[in-house]
């Protein structure tokens, strides 16, 4: 039986897909400080070329509460939030993103576009240099005063997401369908993913167990995500919890922190070098590199191999009970259509205790 907070998610999803038109937005909150506020179970608010108005192609209001008013619709986009990103191509307005952000890597189609970054950081200059008619961006990269100063005094129209829970992800895909003149191929996109998700959570329950997300590895300093994101929200419609739900945004933890807390599950961004796990039997008829200090019969271990094999971490109930996964990060953390691929394969691990699998 679907619990009540799964039936609501449904209904109020149902009700955007097919009702937004005539929807009104709660009393929007404004940027203050570079910071973006969003109102909970968003709807967007206005209409397209066909507003009472007349004036604008475009007239709505964001998930930051910035009224949006565009002529025409925006024919040069340039996308910061990967999960936008992918949004934007799978409703079939790709053809209008002419620059993106590092992270900005699906689909295929979408490397084929300049960077806006410079070394991986957003640079007002770069994003100008695109010429766009349009920047959409997420909450963080709204966060950054500089750019958005930038971008203010060139008179670039910017629109914020915030897809902070499938709720508000089903909101950002009928934002950018409104804004981009794809309103119906969005809601067949967030009828889909109604549809996929509601089936899922046919098979959900309620656990206390813990998952750990582990981004970057303990030689590269290890980093999780806290709560108030889309990977917790994820967790949380499949009956478990973020182990540092209790924090907010990117963090930078401990091994003391971690193995202090002992997760019952961790998920790891890195994956196993298959081709040194297959090595571990040395070759005997293979000159010794005599340079080399590394003991050729024992290689290095990494993805879940090199959890496991951490000697402090020994005590952890996710190691000792050996539920340590690769997961790959992109349809977890990110709010985009592709999130019911993630979701399956966080019932892969969670619910059937096995490693899923990611082309």
């Amino acid at each position: 039986m679907i619990k009540r907070n799964q039936a609501r998610t449904i209904v109020l999803a149902l009700l955007l897909a097919f009702a937004c038109a005539g929807c009104a937005l709660p009393s929007p909150v404004p940027l203050e400080d570079g910071a973006s506020s969003v109102a909970s179970d968003f709807v967007p608010s206005g209409a397209s070329s066909g507003s009472s108005s007349g004036t604008y192609a475009v007239d709505l209001t964001d998930m930051a509460g910035n009224a949006i008013q565009l002529s025409a619709y925006p024919e040069r986009i340039v996308v910061l939030d990967p999960g936008d990103c992918e949004i934007l191509y799978a409703i079939g307005a790709g053809a209008s993103v002419n620059g993106r952000s590092l992270s900005c890597d699906y689909p295929t189609e979408a490397l084929a576009l300049p960077y806006a970054t410079v070394d991986g950081r957003n640079d007002a200059d770069m994003v100008l240099l695109r010429e766009p008619q349009l920047v959409v961006m997420g909450a963080e990269d709204a966060a950054d005063a500089e750019l958005v100063s930038a971008l203010s005094n060139a008179g670039i129209p910017m629109l914020v997401t915030n897809a902070t829970d499938v709720n508000n992800l089903y909101g950002a895909i009928s934002l950018l369908g409104q804004v981009t003149n794809h309103t119906a191929e969005a809601n067949t996109l967030v009828s889909e993913l109604i549809t996929s998700i509601a089936a899922l959570q046919t098979k959900m329950s309620e656990h206390t167990e813990t998952v750990y997300l582990e981004l970057t590895p303990l030689a590269d300093g290890m980093t999780t995500l806290g709560g108030g994101n889309i990977f917790s929200a994820l967790l949380a419609q499949l009956g478990y919890h973020n182990e540092f739900e209790d924090q907010q945004g990117l963090l930078q933890v401990t091994q003391d922190q971690v193995v202090g807390r002992s997760p019952d599950i961790i998920l790891t961004s890195a994956r196993a070098d298959t081709a040194t796990a297959d090595s571990s039997t040395p070759d005997p008829f293979l000159t010794p590199d005599p340079s080399s200090t590394a003991d050729p019969a024992t290689p290095s271990l990494q993805g879940p191999a090199e959890i496991l094999a951490r000697a402090e971490w020994a005590q952890v109930d996710a190691v000792k009970n050996n539920r340590v996964y690769y997961f790959d990060p992109a349809l977890i953390t990110r709010a985009g259509p592709r999130i019911v691929e993630g979701i399956n394969a966080l019932y892969t691990a969670l619910y059937e205790s096995r490693q899923p699998e990611f082309s």
